[in-house]
């Protein structure tokens, strides 16, 4: 027995003796910061807007990053991972500033300077209000906005795209089919989700209704969020037009790296711009 199913054996036992254990705690790995403090090596800080955002009451904040290019309108709206915050997650911008592309970024409830405690409800209708502010204050056509959600990240996306509105492009790394096959695939052990989770989180259940073209990336040793049980789930429960991508010997974070960034790039951008 090794000392990951030690240790979840610990916290099986310890959610039974007390009750009071739910994943939906562990899933927001949230971080609180008064203040972000963005690299300027890539993206000038005349090229970023931070932005103030509502969502339930509660203030959520963003940055809205422009490309130069006024030829270039397509906008990627990014839906990080549980870990940290906006800032935690600036390199991916940076990525896809790169690219060519102006991106949309945003702290869900309790991350970062955003106001409130996540949940699964208040994820999504933060999505719904950066959504909003990409489309009607930024002026940006729903043809030319393209979702794209990291981890956690894939279950606002994939609201967005399959219950607000049809995006361009619609991405997902790393994502998982649903609160169950989370949890199987977190704790290797087969328990019903509704011990740990609070949330369904059904992003497999949502995903066939996605009209946009459907590109998912999934390392193949992703020992967080197993592959098998989640992406290539996903993938089977997608509509046409769609394409999977495993990448071997990446794990949860490193997908782009892994890949190399120059094929990343060219894999993203040729996809979104197609």
């Amino acid at each position: 027995m090794t000392n990951r199913t030690l240790l979840i054996l610990s916290m099986l036992i310890m959610a039974a003796c007390t009750g009071c254990f739910d994943m939906d705690s562990s899933l927001f790995n949230n971080a609180e910061l008064d203040a972000y403090s963005l690299s300027t090596s890539v993206i000038p800080a005349a090229q970023r807007q931070e932005v103030v955002l509502n969502s339930q009451g509660k203030r959520i904040y963003g940055y809205f990053v422009t490309h130069p290019d006024s030829t270039q309108r397509n906008v990627i709206l990014y839906n990080h991972g549980n870990r940290d915050h906006l800032q935690f997650y600036w390199d991916r911008v940076e990525l896809f500033y790169r690219m060519g592309f102006s991106v949309f970024i945003y702290d869900y409830q309790g991350y970062g300077k955003s106001e409130g405690e996540p949940t699964e409800e208040g994820i999504y209708s933060d999505a719904s209000a950066a959504y909003a502010y990409v489309h009607t204050t930024r002026n940006i056509p729903d043809s030319l906005i393209t979702v794209y959600g990291f981890s956690l990240g894939g279950a606002p996306a994939t609201h967005l795209a399959a219950n607000v509105f049809t995006p361009r492009r619609f991405i997902l790394e790393a994502a998982f089919a649903s609160a169950s096959a989370l949890t199987q695939s977190g704790t290797l052990l087969d328990v019903p989700s509704t011990f740990f989770m609070n949330g369904v989180y059904d992003n497999a259940g949502k995903i066939g209704r996605v009209k946009a073209p459907v590109l998912i990336l999934h390392g193949v040793d992703d020992l967080f969020i197993d592959m098998e049980k989640n992406g290539k789930v996903l993938f089977a429960k997608a509509a046409d037009p769609k394409r999977f991508i495993a990448v071997p010997g990446a794990g949860h974070s490193n997908v782009p790296a892994t890949m190399g960034e120059a094929l990343y790039q060219t894999t993203i951008r040729d996809f979104i711009l197609q």
